[in-house]
């Protein structure tokens, strides 16, 4: 059995896998947009998202593809890369990851990650409580142990719900899940009703609780108070759903996820790219960087090729897209094609993913700050603090910002090589959600960009310096940046 100095990074154990991007050797200095790209390729992948080089990386190892990865940003990496701004570093999406321990929980998630980095990445353990949920003052650890939350669930709230009763359902959600994804990977020619019938006899209850929403089951199933049901949901800004909207399934599922704790790599989130760029470079591959896809070339209903910004067209027997849906089919794809295979009728039904704002700060200064993930929920005046969904609401329909809840992380605190990357310095990650209409008035109406930026920079800041030590932090800090995604 591995140990934990083998499966997780241990200060005795020096590094040893590609170079680590630093203040002196960013990402961003090490890629370059190409002159020419390769010929021939024997796959094109849009994208490189962990998706996108995930599966580069496989078709280079297990089928010696030359692979041709072709991403719009100057830095590849997708929500793993970081943006490295007035020489700090600040993650882009990725900041922990659960079931990296092989030995615990779903088990398969670490092998994959190993065998697609080429076994070169290096993983660091987060603190055992490795996550805080804060209703005003009332503030609960949430550690990276079953048994020890249903202590404490059990010892602060008798009466108020079977939380052992939940965990047992997750457990069962899991396993259903398992097998509803099983009938999606059995073979085309498997009839409809077989696979069916596989997933009843599995015992597959899966849709039923995607169709149930997360307080029905809290509240009505398992008898859970509004409080308790509230702590439990504590986590719904991963999956951007509140309790009364949320699939029960899913939202189970994350915390199944995060079960045993939370892990980030040591060396930064952009250190993933670092692994796996070689790995398709070996192969006889590219990775090409500044270079946006502007159409799918499809002849007879197959793509064949692409055609970048720039008029270059590269064509290939495989093409992947792991750019988001909506991009490939009502962007990248003919708007011709998207409309005879009714694409364009299925978005009207989706609703668009939900956009973020970001504050990142940065101290020329190193200070000692938590590891853990802080959840701040958001609270108004004449709204009960469980009341999740009704505070939710209120924020995004009435852009309500003095009260917006947020994720807050120190991205420097967590990196064991953050003195050798970037010594002398720490950062803070403060992030909310918010709705994609503030991100797009932003980009074209110059007044209220300032306006907004100012007071999510006002509200965010208050909640840092609530739950950091505010030692240094408000006399240190030279970078003070809102940034906005839009899904």
């Amino acid at each position: 059995m591995q140990t934990d100095t083998e499966l997780f990074y241990s200060p005795s154990r020096p590094h040893a896998g590609p170079p680590l991007n630093t203040s002196k050797s960013p990402a961003k200095s090490k890629y370059k947009r190409p002159t020419n790209y390769i010929e021939q390729p024997d796959a094109i992948v849009i994208g490189s998202g962990i998706g996108g080089m995930g599966i580069a990386s496989l078709l280079a190892q297990k089928r010696g593809m030359r692979v041709l990865l072709l991403e719009a940003n100057s830095v590849p990496g997708g929500c793993t890369h970081c943006h490295e701004i007035d020489d700090f570093e600040f993650p882009s999406g990725l900041d922990s990851v659960g079931d990296m321990d092989p030995r615990i929980g779903r088990g398969v998630y670490r092998p994959a990650i190993d065998f697609i980095t080429g076994g070169k990445l290096v993983w660091t353990k987060m603190p055992e409580v490795h996550e805080t949920a804060c209703f005003q003052d009332d503030v609960y650890e949430w550690h990276s142990s079953p048994e020890k939350n249903i202590e404490w669930v059990e010892r602060l709230f008798p009466g108020e719900g079977d939380v052992r009763g939940y965990y047992a359902l997750e457990e069962k959600i899991e396993w259903w899940a398992t097998s509803w994804a099983a009938t999606k990977l059995l073979p085309d020619w498997v009839p409809e009703g077989l696979r069916e019938t596989f997933y009843q006899v599995a015992g597959g209850k899966w849709r039923k609780y995607m169709q149930r929403r997360v307080n029905q089951v809290l509240q009505g199933e398992l008898g859970f108070s509004a409080r308790l049901a509230a702590i439990l949901s504590y986590m719904y800004g991963n999956h951007g759903r509140t309790p009364e909207n949320a699939p029960f399934a899913f939202h189970a599922a994350n915390l199944f996820h995060y079960r045993w704790g939370a892990y980030s790599p040591a060396g930064g989130a952009g250190q993933i790219a670092e692994c796996i760029v070689p790995i398709i470079l070996g192969a006889g591959g590219q990775v090409a960087v500044s270079s946006p896809v502007d159409r799918i070339l499809v002849e007879n209903d197959r793509a064949v090729g692409v055609r970048l910004a720039d008029g270059t067209e590269i064509r290939s027997n495989l093409v992947i897209s792991d750019a988001s849906a909506y991009t490939t089919f009502m962007e990248m794809l003919d708007p011709e094609v998207s409309d005879r295979h009714r694409y364009r009728a299925r978005f009207l039904d989706i609703g668009p993913s939900p956009s973020h704002v970001y504050l990142l700060l940065g101290y020329d200064e190193e200070i000692d700050l938590p590891k853990q993930v802080v959840w701040h929920m958001p609270s108004y005046e004449g709204v009960s603090k469980w009341d999740l969904s009704r505070a939710d609401d209120l924020y995004k329909s009435e852009m309500k910002l003095d009260g917006m809840g947020e994720y807050l992380l120190s991205p420097s605190a967590r990196d064991p090589l953050q003195a050798q990357r970037y010594p002398g310095k720490s950062t803070v990650v403060a992030l909310a959600e918010g709705i994609p209409s503030w991100v797009l008035r932003s980009k074209t109406d110059p007044a209220f960009r300032a306006d907004f930026t100012g007071a999510v920079t006002e509200n965010l800041t208050k909640v840092v310096h609530r739950h950091m030590p505010q030692r240094n932090l408000s006399t240190s800090v030279r970078h003070a940046g809102v940034e906005f995604t839009e899904q």
